[in-house]
């Protein structure tokens, strides 16, 4: 039996009508890049209604490297997961507890971890622009880092840089070349940092303030 045949076949068959070409193209991005968010490019947002098209197809060849893939249709996001890692809610009823499925420096890990705290505290405020993203200076992401992680970013500009762009990869961080040169230049976090960072992670961090809110309105 060709297994390949076959699978090209169910593709032709489904209602779709799909060629095996297209699905190659939708599922070797995701292994390549990890996530696809709609509207982001227009390749993107083509991939992102293929899938929409045949997702069961593309689950189900996930499903045998035991890759999990995450489809957040709020946010029109689709991440793969390596197997056992973390996702931000449970997959297929499973809880998984590993380790989560980006290499992140201690750097990266950092960063995430602090601008998932500031996305926080400003949609909770109701800062947030129309696409729910927000703008945060330089200062206060480097306070942020300081006070909630006790965490002293390195001093080298390309260092810091990278590991920006290693979240921007991920969809979860906006910002300019120059971000580095001109002390006016902004951060924006992305609303699909929701998708990286479960609210359990950054709770401790945020305790304070959230019994501080409950307080208010219960006065």
């Amino acid at each position: 039996m060709n297994i390949y045949n076959e699978f090209a076949n169910a593709l032709k068959e489904d209602k779709y009508g799909h060629d095996i070409e297209t699905f190659a193209d939708v599922t070797n991005y995701l292994l390549e890049r990890g996530v696809i968010v709609r509207g982001d490019t227009e390749l993107e947002t083509k991939l992102y209604d293929y899938y929409a098209t045949f997702n069961q197809h593309i689950e189900s060849f996930f499903a045998i490297m035991r890759v999990q893939v995450y489809h957040n249709e709020e946010q029109q996001s689709i991440r793969i997961f390596a197997p056992a890692s973390k996702t931000p809610y449970e997959v297929d009823g499973r809880e998984v507890t590993n380790n989560f499925t980006y290499k992140l420096s201690s750097e990266e890990s950092a960063y995430l971890l602090s601008l998932a705290i500031i996305y926080d505290q400003k949609l909770r405020s109701g800062t947030v622009m129309d696409d729910y993203s927000v703008e945060v200076e330089q200062e206060e992401f480097n306070t942020s880092l300081a006070s909630n992680l006790g965490y002293v970013p390195t001093d080298n500009k390309t260092e810091r840089k990278e590991a920006l762009k290693t979240l921007k990869k991920l969809k979860v961080v906006d910002f300019s070349d120059n971000v580095f040169e001109d002390i006016d230049k902004v951060l924006i976090i992305r609303k699909h940092i929701k998708d990286l960072v479960r609210d359990s992670m950054i709770s401790p961090y945020t305790k304070d303030e959230n019994n501080e809110n409950q307080e208010i309105n219960n006065n």
